[in-house]
């Protein structure tokens, strides 16, 4: 079903409106967002063949039970639940973490597409984490395949889209009432957000300031440390070492190329244009998983390792589909 894509451009022009951005930074984000919009009609035209990748069943449920086995082991290890003592949550290991949410959700979308309700279980269980990024990620990729599934069969009702929306509702207020936090400061959030986009658009200069490498950094510090890419964002803003920044999705690529961050926008619009028509249960867990991370990257920006891994496998599926798609095999969409 062609549509849920365009709701990245769509909620990152209404996030940064939502903060007050200043015209310039409405100016750029427009000029990306409409890139987005370009890429994904494009990638609607582009033919290709999707066999997926060649995983057994069994294995995505060892995935899927691994990375709840990680979850329980770091909640050993710390003898408490950070949902319950947010503080302690910076003593997770971030590579065990990485390693939760690259197993964790899109083997969740798969088994949930191949109808394993129990595939709920992660969303659930990472939110002892008390980040409320995963369990976002998780529950939207989820939501979407639900929500396409129900409306290829039609059956697809209005309280579905309701009961979901106010499920991830309730549970998103939930998670920021037991770490602390009151509801106004998810406002507070995007307004800052958008308040860090505007300096960077306004301080950066046209043509980028890190040319590559604080996207670079998103793989680099999870295998040889170093500051992360919102630790870059940090640093570029003056804030005391050790402090990360989200920078929105446009931040990280405008820091990197400036104006040329509307090819990176294209180029991510094409990935989702192509995906989209996917017919595989692999390469369908794949793009619900990454749907999920652009909407949420709406506010965090695409930066991390894990991220990277689960849209490169889409785009490595994508690719090889097209290529044999030109060699005269019958595609998808064609």
């Amino acid at each position: 079903m062609k549509g849920l894509p365009l709701l990245i451009p769509v909620a990152f022009m209404a996030f940064i409106a939502a903060g007050l951005a200043e015209p310039k930074t409405i100016a750029v984000g427009l000029a990306f967002s409409i890139a987005i919009i370009l890429g994904i009609y494009r990638g609607y035209r582009i033919s290709w063949r999707d066999e997926g990748l060649n995983i057994g069943e069994k294995y995505v449920v060892w995935a899927f039970w691994g990375a709840i086995a990680i979850i329980g082991l770091q909640l050993l290890i710390l003898r408490d639940i950070p949902l319950l003592h947010p503080a302690i949550r910076t003593h997770l290991n971030p590579r065990l973490t990485a390693l939760t949410y690259f197993l964790g959700v899109p083997s969740s979308v798969y088994l949930f597409l191949r109808g394993r309700r129990y595939a709920i279980i992660y969303p659930l269980t990472v939110a002892l984490y008390a980040y409320r990024t995963p369990v976002l990620v998780a529950l939207l990729a989820i939501g979407a395949a639900y929500y396409e599934n129900l409306r290829a069969s039609g059956r697809l009702k209005p309280f579905h889209i309701a009961l979901t929306l106010i499920g991830i509702a309730v549970l998103g207020v939930g998670m920021t009432l037991m770490r602390g936090e009151s509801v106004s400061s998810l406002w507070t959030r995007i307004q800052s957000s958008t308040s860090v986009l505007d300096i960077i658009v306004w301080r950066a200069g046209w043509k980028g300031l890190y040319h590559g490498y604080l996207q670079w950094s998103g793989i680099k510090s999870y295998l040889a440390g170093g500051y992360s890419p919102r630790g870059l964002v940090a640093k570029f803003l003056y804030v005391r070492t050790g402090v990360t920044i989200t920078p929105t999705l446009l931040g990280g690529m405008y820091l990197d190329f400036g104006v040329f961050a509307i090819i990176e926008g294209f180029l991510l619009g094409l990935y989702y244009g192509m995906i989209e028509r996917a017919t595989h249960p692999i390469t369908l867990a794949l793009y619900y998983t990454t749907l999920a991370y652009g909407l949420v990257g709406v506010e965090t920006g695409v930066l991390d390792l894990p991220v990277y891994l689960l849209f490169g496998l889409g785009a490595y599926i994508v690719i090889v589909g097209w290529r044999r798609n030109k060699k005269g095999t019958s595609g998808v969409g064609a």
